[in-house]
Protein backbone atom coordinates (compact mmCIF):
# COMPACT_ATOMS: atom_id res chain seq x y z
CA UNK A 1 0.00 0.00 0.00
CA UNK A 2 1.78 3.36 -0.91
CA UNK A 3 2.73 5.71 1.72
CA UNK A 4 1.21 9.26 1.67
CA UNK A 5 2.66 12.36 2.38
CA UNK A 6 0.38 15.46 4.66
CA UNK A 7 2.64 17.78 4.48
CA UNK A 8 1.84 19.91 1.53
CA UNK A 9 0.40 23.17 2.29
CA UNK A 10 -2.83 23.49 0.13
CA UNK A 11 -1.01 26.26 -2.03
CA UNK A 12 1.96 23.93 -3.04
CA UNK A 13 0.17 20.61 -3.30
CA UNK A 14 -1.80 22.32 -6.71
CA UNK A 15 1.64 23.37 -7.69
CA UNK A 16 3.52 20.10 -6.86
CA UNK A 17 0.68 18.00 -8.52
CA UNK A 18 0.80 20.42 -11.89
CA UNK A 19 4.76 19.57 -11.84
CA UNK A 20 3.74 16.41 -11.19
CA UNK A 21 1.44 16.06 -14.90
CA UNK A 22 3.78 17.99 -16.56
CA UNK A 23 6.41 15.32 -15.60
CA UNK A 24 4.31 12.50 -17.08
CA UNK A 25 2.95 14.18 -20.04
CA UNK A 26 6.76 14.76 -21.16
CA UNK A 27 6.94 11.13 -20.98
CA UNK A 28 3.11 10.05 -22.71
CA UNK A 29 1.68 13.02 -23.55
CA UNK A 30 -2.26 14.17 -22.44
CA UNK A 31 -3.33 10.73 -21.93
CA UNK A 32 -0.51 9.51 -19.48
CA UNK A 33 -2.37 12.84 -17.36
CA UNK A 34 -4.55 11.74 -14.53
CA UNK A 35 -5.39 12.75 -11.26
CA UNK A 36 -4.69 10.17 -9.39
CA UNK A 37 -1.89 9.19 -10.96
CA UNK A 38 -0.34 12.52 -9.86
CA UNK A 39 -1.47 11.97 -6.59
CA UNK A 40 0.43 8.74 -6.67
CA UNK A 41 3.50 10.64 -8.42
CA UNK A 42 3.12 13.20 -5.68
CA UNK A 43 2.71 10.77 -2.66
CA UNK A 44 -0.76 11.76 -1.61
CA UNK A 45 -4.24 10.47 -1.96
CA UNK A 46 -6.93 10.95 -4.44
CA UNK A 47 -9.17 12.68 -2.38
CA UNK A 48 -6.40 15.51 -1.58
CA UNK A 49 -5.59 16.16 -5.22
CA UNK A 50 -9.13 16.39 -6.35
CA UNK A 51 -9.59 18.61 -3.80
CA UNK A 52 -7.43 20.93 -6.50
CA UNK A 53 -9.08 19.46 -9.84
CA UNK A 54 -12.35 17.52 -9.71
CA UNK A 55 -11.98 16.74 -12.75
CA UNK A 56 -9.31 15.58 -15.00
CA UNK A 57 -9.86 18.14 -17.81
CA UNK A 58 -9.42 20.88 -15.17
CA UNK A 59 -5.49 19.26 -14.68
CA UNK A 60 -4.65 18.82 -18.86
CA UNK A 61 -5.60 22.19 -19.02
CA UNK A 62 -3.36 23.59 -16.04
CA UNK A 63 -0.86 21.30 -17.50
CA UNK A 64 -1.04 22.66 -21.00
CA UNK A 65 -0.43 25.94 -19.92
CA UNK A 66 3.14 25.05 -18.06
CA UNK A 67 3.53 23.37 -22.10
CA UNK A 68 2.98 26.56 -24.06
CA UNK A 69 4.81 28.15 -21.58
CA UNK A 70 7.41 25.86 -21.74
CA UNK A 71 6.80 26.35 -26.00
CA UNK A 72 6.89 30.20 -25.87
CA UNK A 73 10.32 30.32 -24.35
CA UNK A 74 11.83 28.28 -26.97
CA UNK A 75 10.98 30.46 -29.27
CA UNK A 76 11.34 33.61 -27.72
CA UNK A 77 15.23 32.37 -26.64
CA UNK A 78 15.40 31.62 -30.28
CA UNK A 79 14.36 35.52 -31.67
CA UNK A 80 16.75 36.31 -27.91
CA UNK A 81 19.67 34.62 -29.91
CA UNK A 82 19.16 35.94 -33.52
CA UNK A 83 19.41 39.36 -31.68
CA UNK A 84 22.47 38.77 -30.50
CA UNK A 85 23.67 37.35 -33.44
CA UNK A 86 25.32 38.53 -36.78
CA UNK A 87 22.01 40.30 -37.47
CA UNK A 88 21.34 41.74 -34.28
CA UNK A 89 21.21 44.91 -35.29
CA UNK A 90 18.09 44.16 -36.90
CA UNK A 91 16.15 41.82 -34.77
CA UNK A 92 16.81 44.59 -31.99
CA UNK A 93 14.89 46.83 -33.63
CA UNK A 94 12.17 44.25 -34.45
CA UNK A 95 11.72 42.51 -30.78
CA UNK A 96 11.90 46.55 -29.63
CA UNK A 97 8.31 47.76 -31.97
CA UNK A 98 5.69 45.06 -31.42
CA UNK A 99 3.46 45.91 -33.80
CA UNK A 100 5.28 47.60 -35.87
CA UNK A 101 7.65 46.84 -38.99
CA UNK A 102 8.43 49.97 -40.60
CA UNK A 103 11.62 50.02 -41.46
CA UNK A 104 12.92 46.06 -41.14
CA UNK A 105 13.65 44.38 -43.75
CA UNK A 106 12.30 41.55 -45.65
CA UNK A 107 15.53 39.93 -45.56
CA UNK A 108 15.75 40.28 -41.34
CA UNK A 109 11.82 39.41 -41.00
CA UNK A 110 12.38 36.24 -42.94
CA UNK A 111 15.75 35.27 -40.77
CA UNK A 112 13.27 36.07 -37.49
CA UNK A 113 10.09 34.04 -39.20
CA UNK A 114 13.04 30.90 -39.81
CA UNK A 115 14.32 30.96 -36.12
CA UNK A 116 10.34 30.84 -34.85
CA UNK A 117 10.08 28.14 -37.37
CA UNK A 118 13.20 26.08 -36.12
CA UNK A 119 12.68 26.41 -32.63
CA UNK A 120 9.06 25.71 -32.87
CA UNK A 121 9.66 22.29 -34.74
CA UNK A 122 12.52 21.29 -32.84
CA UNK A 123 10.59 21.81 -29.44
CA UNK A 124 8.06 18.69 -31.23
CA UNK A 125 10.92 16.47 -32.28
CA UNK A 126 12.81 16.65 -28.62
CA UNK A 127 9.70 16.78 -26.34
CA UNK A 128 6.71 14.85 -28.21
CA UNK A 129 4.90 14.35 -25.28
CA UNK A 130 5.40 18.37 -24.13
CA UNK A 131 4.69 18.99 -27.65
CA UNK A 132 1.37 17.19 -27.67
CA UNK A 133 0.12 18.59 -24.46
CA UNK A 134 0.63 21.86 -25.86
CA UNK A 135 -1.27 21.15 -28.28
CA UNK A 136 -4.26 19.71 -26.43
CA UNK A 137 -7.76 20.87 -26.54
CA UNK A 138 -8.60 24.13 -28.98
CA UNK A 139 -5.65 24.26 -31.98
CA UNK A 140 -5.95 28.12 -31.10
CA UNK A 141 -4.45 28.05 -27.98
CA UNK A 142 -0.83 27.53 -30.10
CA UNK A 143 -1.70 28.57 -32.94
CA UNK A 144 -1.85 32.02 -31.26
CA UNK A 145 1.19 31.58 -29.35
CA UNK A 146 2.88 31.58 -32.35
CA UNK A 147 0.95 33.81 -34.30
CA UNK A 148 1.10 36.74 -31.64
CA UNK A 149 4.79 36.80 -32.01
CA UNK A 150 5.17 36.39 -35.49
CA UNK A 151 2.55 38.71 -36.57
CA UNK A 152 3.99 41.72 -35.40
CA UNK A 153 6.74 42.16 -37.41
CA UNK A 154 5.03 40.64 -40.56
CA UNK A 155 1.77 42.68 -40.97
CA UNK A 156 3.08 44.96 -43.60
CA UNK A 157 4.53 41.80 -45.62
CA UNK A 158 0.50 39.96 -44.65
CA UNK A 159 -0.79 42.62 -46.60
CA UNK A 160 0.78 42.14 -49.95
CA UNK A 161 -0.16 38.16 -49.20
CA UNK A 162 -3.38 37.92 -46.92
CA UNK A 163 -3.31 34.50 -44.88
CA UNK A 164 0.55 34.50 -45.35
CA UNK A 165 0.62 34.22 -41.68
CA UNK A 166 -1.78 31.14 -41.11
CA UNK A 167 -0.76 29.87 -43.96
CA UNK A 168 3.01 29.37 -42.55
CA UNK A 169 1.80 28.55 -39.13
CA UNK A 170 -0.30 25.90 -40.48
CA UNK A 171 2.80 24.51 -42.37
CA UNK A 172 5.22 24.99 -39.61
CA UNK A 173 3.09 23.03 -37.30
CA UNK A 174 2.44 20.02 -39.93
CA UNK A 175 6.37 19.89 -39.92
CA UNK A 176 6.57 19.79 -36.16
CA UNK A 177 3.50 17.17 -35.84
CA UNK A 178 5.67 14.57 -38.03
CA UNK A 179 8.49 15.54 -36.31
CA UNK A 180 7.14 14.91 -32.81
CA UNK A 181 6.05 11.32 -34.35
CA UNK A 182 9.09 10.74 -35.25
CA UNK A 183 9.19 11.24 -39.23
CA UNK A 184 12.36 10.50 -41.16
CA UNK A 185 13.25 12.95 -44.10
CA UNK A 186 15.39 12.50 -47.19
CA UNK A 187 16.23 16.37 -46.29
CA UNK A 188 17.14 17.92 -43.44
CA UNK A 189 15.19 19.56 -41.44
CA UNK A 190 16.49 22.96 -42.05
CA UNK A 191 16.18 22.03 -46.48
CA UNK A 192 12.82 21.35 -45.66
CA UNK A 193 12.11 24.64 -43.60
CA UNK A 194 13.45 26.62 -46.25
CA UNK A 195 11.73 24.88 -48.63
CA UNK A 196 8.28 25.64 -46.69
CA UNK A 197 9.16 29.66 -46.52
CA UNK A 198 10.32 29.44 -49.95
CA UNK A 199 6.79 27.55 -51.45
CA UNK A 200 4.49 30.05 -49.16
CA UNK A 201 6.26 33.59 -48.78
CA UNK A 202 8.88 32.95 -51.57
CA UNK A 203 8.59 36.29 -52.91
CA UNK A 204 7.02 38.07 -50.04
CA UNK A 205 10.18 37.36 -48.08
CA UNK A 206 12.96 38.06 -50.87
CA UNK A 207 16.01 38.80 -49.56
CA UNK A 208 16.79 42.90 -51.02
Amino acid sequence: MPAYRSSYHYGNLRAALTDAALDLARHGGPAAVTVRGVARSVGVTPPAAYRHFTEVEELLTATRDRALTLLAEGVDAALGSFAVGANSGAAKKLLATAGASSGLSDASAAACLRAVAEAYVSFAKSSPGLFAMACHGSPDNIRLLITDRVAPFLDALSARRPGMVFALWSAVHALAVLAAEGAVYDVSQDEVLDTVLAWIAGDVLASD
